[in-house]
């Protein structure tokens, strides 16, 4: 696949960044269409989850759990017309911390999510368990295990926004959402293969723990599984192992093959298949549109 317009060159002398890189027309027009079918798709299932949830009588944890889940997704769906516009636009014009805070949003996003929806399987793998139960889960817990999480996670994410994103490579008046670059700094690399080694390595338990509960409860409730709640939230919690499995694992997948590759040749190829990973990690927007069908 010919990418021409999207180069990337160093100066080897001093070091310094000569000419960003950005996406040609096929590039721009691949995530252009996956960004806007992410816009249109989850607003509308954020606002379908939403009106489910404002109809609920009762706000049992798990539920409490995915109205997070929605307020994540809707923050994301904000920051896409920005994406949006600079592909059609073809020039950034909103400033360089803007772009940075609108390009963070994606992994924020993600990781957000991805902490929400292992709560909620570890929180029905408790259960399942018997450690806790379900009447022992009231609205109050829920509130405080969504504030940690938000806390916990802002936390991190201002520390590396403040010293790692985007501060180790030249801001641009005209492009934005390029940070390849920053690859060259071995802080950011470490960084990176740690959030891939506990990504992988969470989805891999949870896995395995939730196929041989759902493979005990099939031979115990066989053939009238789907009658019992207790098979049906396990199903749920699958789903969402399923969303995470989509739509984060291409990305860390790749993205040891993208760290490794790009030291040795940086080419066009590997950035718009890297750009097409990371806008596949928004498809998650479209959970709610599933989850309620």
């Amino acid at each position: 696949m010919a990418v021409s317009n999207m180069t990337i060159q160093l100066n080897v002398s001093n070091g310094t960044l000569e000419s960003p890189a950005h996406c040609d027309d096929h590039c721009r027009k691949v995530l252009a269409t996956l960004y806007s079918l992410v816009l249109l798709g989850g607003t509308a299932g954020s606002i379908l989850m939403s009106h489910v949830l404002l109809q609920r009588k009762s706000q049992s944890i798990i539920t409490v759990i995915i109205a997070n889940i929605v307020v994540l997704h809707s923050i994301l769906l904000l920051s896409l017309p920005f994406r949006l516009s600079y592909y059609f636009l073809l020039e950034w014009k909103l400033g360089w911390l803007t772009c940075r805070v609108i390009s963070s949003m994606v992994y924020a996003h993600m990781y957000f999510t991805f902490l929400f929806y292992v709560a909620i399987i570890i929180i029905r793998l408790l259960i399942y368990f018997q450690r806790i139960l379900l009447q022992e889960l009231q609205k109050r817990h829920a509130i405080a295990l969504s504030v940690t999480i938000w806390l916990v996670g802002m936390l991190i994410f201002s520390l590396v926004f403040q010293f790692q994103y985007g501060t180790h490579i030249h801001s641009s008046q005209h492009h934005c959402f390029h940070f390849y670059q920053e690859l060259n700094d071995t802080t950011v690399v470490i960084i990176n293969y740690c959030m891939i080694v506990i990504l992988m390595v969470t989805v891999l338990v949870l896995s395995l723990i939730q196929l041989v509960i759902i493979t005990r409860l099939t031979k115990s409730l066989w053939p009238d599984m789907f009658t019992h709640q207790e098979f049906r939230a396990q199903i749920n919690s699958f789903f969402f192992l399923v969303v995470i499995v989509v739509c984060f694992l291409p990305h860390h997948a790749f993205r040891v093959f993208f760290i490794h590759s790009y030291f040795q040749n940086k080419t066009s190829e590997l950035i718009l298949y890297n750009e097409i990973c990371i806008a596949l990690t928004t498809v998650c927007c479209l959970d709610m549109l599933c989850f309620i069908g």
